[in-house]
């Protein structure tokens, strides 16, 4: 099901321990798990992880539902630029995900697509959850003020399994994330995060972003953070 390779056809490299057994390697033995890439993921992976996302993130797009979420999915894995790790479980169950572009409205823009079948599911919101169409209609009009610049990559889900937490994955995938982004010759890396996520915005800062700035994006209060890769 999964082809365990390097991150967007970028080589990831790991070192070794006197044993010749590479840090990646036992890593997978120890915690049962394999690194793989989001574009080697197929459609039942990719479900799983939309699952995943759709459970685990509070966000305005798990709002929207769950075939918009596998939509978004969707067109991530098949956009290049598009840096994507996910924890896939010997069993392969998606265990935890990174994912970010340096792009993130391009993606937001393949959710349309096709027309007919983005149509319809608005009108579903219209009747069913008329308040997440209009936070919808609110962060499209804000997202061109957190404009990502040249040269820097926009972090836009990190998440693990609730059975997984308190094991390092999180920080692990982020360690993964940040270094396939400098491997892909990115700069910075933005994200934006709500400010009463107190255990995200803790990862964030040991990893070393900062706060650069605090602002409204409809309902959610935010924190925009930067980390500057080195």
């Amino acid at each position: 099901m999964y082809r365990p390779e390097g991150l967007n056809g970028a080589t990831m490299f790991f070192s070794k321990n006197p044993s010749g057994r590479s840090v990646q390697s036992e890593l997978n033995i120890l915690m049962d798990y394999e690194l793989v890439a989001l574009s080697q993921l197929d459609d039942a992976g990719l479900k799983r992880l939309a699952e995943l996302h759709h459970s685990v993130m509070h966000t305005l797009l798990s709002d929207l539902g769950l075939p918009l979420v596998f939509r978004y999915y969707q067109v991530a894995r098949a956009e290049p630029s598009v840096v994507g790790i996910c924890a896939v479980s010997t069993s392969g169950d998606v265990l935890g995900w990174a994912m970010g572009s340096p792009y993130p409205d391009m993606i937001n823009v393949g959710l349309r697509t096709p027309l007919m079948w983005f149509a319809l599911q608005m009108i579903r919101l219209v009747f069913t959850r008329p308040r997440v169409l209009w936070q919808l209609i609110t962060s499209v009009l804000s997202s061109s003020t957190q404009a990502v610049s040249r040269g820097s990559i926009e972090l836009t889900y990190i998440g693990v399994a609730p059975d997984q937490r308190g094991k390092g994955l999180g920080s692990k995938l982020l360690d993964v994330f940040l270094e396939a982004s400098r491997m892909a010759a990115h700069r910075t890396v933005l994200l934006s995060v709500e400010k009463e996520n107190a255990p995200a915005i803790a990862l964030y800062e040991q990893a070393g972003f900062k706060i650069i700035k605090t602002f409204s994006e409809g309902r959610y209060q935010r924190h925009r953070m930067e980390l500057i890769l080195e």
